[in-house]
């Protein structure tokens, strides 16, 4: 999935116009802070991100983590709403919370070592042992203790129903999407057949053609019917 994304050392002007193919980030990581505050990132997970990349305070009080310009695109809806709801308290409690919390970082190095700030740790409750969770565009980090008592949310019937039928509905389209592939080939061989016959004088014609409206729809059943003879 192509998206916009930074290269180390690149301004903001230079990232609009260079196109990095960035894959979806999945999985789940289990890794820990070292003495200093840093984690290293999931090797999995660095495509994803790039080498410049945005850590931000999520509404769960986890530590989500987005690609340099994913990142740009949240600040700047959170500035668009500040600016188109200049009285709502609530958005300006929301956007002081993650702009407040964020922090640009630069990866300095192959080991991909980056610093988790006081802020961002104080409100995810990370100590030292974490887990990255890939969800598509970003990761969320959460300390390994509130990971696993959140576990037992995933375990609701209710989010068992839900994950059923996003896979159900997932697979349903992409099997209508190839039956659609297949009938549109199937209309694209009709038509050329039919335009070879009208060429050599040998397609529906006069009354035939009148007979059929716009004579696109005759002519394709007419030439079905000869291709199974």
């Amino acid at each position: 999935m192509p998206r916009v994304a930074a290269l180390k050392g690149e301004d903001k002007t230079d990232v609009q116009s260079v196109i990095v193919p960035v894959p979806v980030m999945t999985g789940t990581h289990f890794h820990g802070l070292d003495e200093k505050g840093r984690v290293i990132i999931p090797a999995k997970l660095r495509p994803g991100l790039t080498e410049q990349f945005w850590m931000m305070l999520d509404e769960n009080d986890n530590v989500a983590m987005y690609n340099y310009k994913t990142g740009l695109d949240v600040l700047e809806y959170c500035e668009r709403q500040m600016a188109d709801n200049p009285s709502d308290e609530f958005i300006a409690a929301a956007v002081e919370r993650i702009t407040g919390a964020a922090e640009h970082v630069t990866v300095e190095n192959d080991s991909w070592r980056v610093a988790v700030s006081d802020i961002l740790r104080f409100y995810a409750k990370i100590e030292k042992d974490v887990v990255s969770i890939g969800v598509l565009n970003k990761v969320v980090m959460w300390s390994r203790e509130r990971w696993e008592l959140a576990q037992a949310d995933r375990e609701n019937p209710d989010v068992r129903k839900a994950q059923a039928g996003m896979l159900r509905a997932a697979a349903s389209q992409i099997k209508k999407s190839e039956a659609q592939k297949a009938k549109e080939k199937e209309i694209e061989v009709v038509e050329e057949v039919a335009a070879k016959e009208a060429g050599n004088g040998t397609g529906t014609t006069g009354a035939a053609a009148a007979s059929a409206g716009n004579g696109r729809r005759s002519a394709g059943v007419l030439t079905l019917s000869q291709l199974g003879r």
